[in-house]
């Protein structure tokens, strides 16, 4: 029972920190016009307390005690102390006392339709001091704990190079939806070119590429990046946008080059985070998948598997950077097994838009049944040698 209290109070402890740092950064960033007119700087809020919850995780599950900012006395009181004093300057200088902490409060934590600016006012006057005597037990803890020693398990277990993977990792995301929370702009991109590619929209993608006039071609590249890291989306729509806007030709090397991008980048992340990130990436039963077919296939499973439309993209690049293959023979592999697909379908998307989600599912049918088919014929050869021996 020990055990879980002193847990609750350190996650607890974790986040109040980082949400007062949030705050005073938020309302900081505010008071620059230039920033405020172009970015929702309530949103740091919400990313620094994403990075509390980060830093526990890693505290907690992979014992990376240097982390634990809220179990140091010193920090905790700069933190508290500064945090406060900040915020009430600012606010009360401009008049705001009352209204900002609980409207970057309130739109951080998406509770606009549910709280009023009063009601947040009064949450906030229960929340703020038992936050500090959740602070306060979480050093109380930490003090009777200091003959705990780092046991040689989880971070300390991780190669330097692993540490700033997943570190870097974490920073990226964190940049990302920082971004996208704070920048309308882009947030209407991400969200409108993922309806458009869940849709299969070609026609609807190459308008709204078209809308960006001469940073079409970057734009496209970068989504055909994104799909391939984060987002499962179908890549086949971009391609055959390209080639309706670019022509075949320019097409199908935009999409090639992008696409080879993403999968150099999901190799080399794969590398630097390891087996078990990336396992909660992929999942563990698709990288066993790819683990047998690479054990049957060898060097040619990557460009088998390139061939085939239907094997996820991302899952062959991450899956790849965790075993012995070469980045060479990935990369060759890749190049190699994906321009088929790349130059069928950047002519299809500039001469028969109309009929894309048929050629496409027809083009995947026989390129599986034609992969499927080499796969075998060994095998029947075989079989049918061992039949006439038997026979004679």
């Amino acid at each position: 029972m020990k055990n879980i209290i002193r847990t609750f109070v350190q996650l607890v402890a974790s986040i109040y920190i980082f949400f007062l740092i949030g705050l005073t950064v938020a309302i900081l960033l505010i008071q620059n016009s230039w920033i405020d007119m172009r970015f929702d700087s309530e949103y740091m809020v919400t990313i620094s307390i994403l990075t509390g919850l980060w830093l526990y995780f890693l505290t907690t599950f992979l014992n990376a005690r240097k982390f634990a900012i809220w179990e140091s006395l010193r920090i905790s009181a700069a933190v508290g102390i500064l945090s406060i004093a900040i915020t009430s300057i600012i606010t009360i200088v401009g008049g705001s006392f009352t209204i900002l902490p609980s409207y970057v409060v309130r739109k951080s934590l998406f509770l606009e339709d549910i709280l009023t600016l009063d009601r947040m006012n009064e949450l906030l006057i229960i929340i703020i001091p038992i936050g500090f005597i959740f602070m306060a037990f979480a050093v109380w803890y930490s003090n009777k704990s200091k003959t705990r020693t780092e046991s040689n398990t989880g971070w300390t277990q991780l190669s330097g190079v692993q540490k700033f993977g997943i570190m870097f990792l974490f920073v990226l995301i964190a940049f990302f939806l920082f971004v996208y929370l704070g920048q309308g702009g882009f947030r209407d991109l991400i969200n409108q070119s993922t309806v458009y590619l869940k849709n299969a929209d070609v026609e609807g993608f190459r308008d709204y590429l078209l809308s960006f006039g001469s940073l079409a071609a970057v734009v496209s590249g970068l989504l055909m990046v994104f799909q391939a890291i984060i987002a499962p989306l179908p890549a086949f729509v971009i391609t055959f946008a390209n080639g309706l806007l670019f022509g075949w030709v320019w097409g199908a090397v935009l999409s090639w080059s992008s696409a080879m991008a993403g999968a150099v980048l999901c190799f080399y992340l794969a590398k630097i985070l390891g087996r078990p990130v990336v396992e909660k990436i992929v999942t563990k039963k698709a990288l066993n998948w790819w683990d047998s077919f690479f054990a049957r296939y060898g060097k040619h499973a990557v460009f088998i598997a390139r061939l085939v439309p239907i094997v996820s993209f991302d899952l062959v690049s991450y899956a790849a950077g965790v075993t012995s293959i070469s980045f060479w023979q990935f990369f060759w592999a890749t190049g190699l097994g994906q321009l088929p697909a790349t130059i069928l379908y950047s002519y299809l998307g500039q001469n028969a838009t109309s009929t894309v989600k048929i050629l496409f599912f027809i083009f995947t049918i026989v390129i599986a049944l034609a992969v499927i088919g080499m796969i075998l014929r060994p095998k029947l050869h075989l079989r049918n040698k061992e039949k006439q021996g038997a026979n004679g």
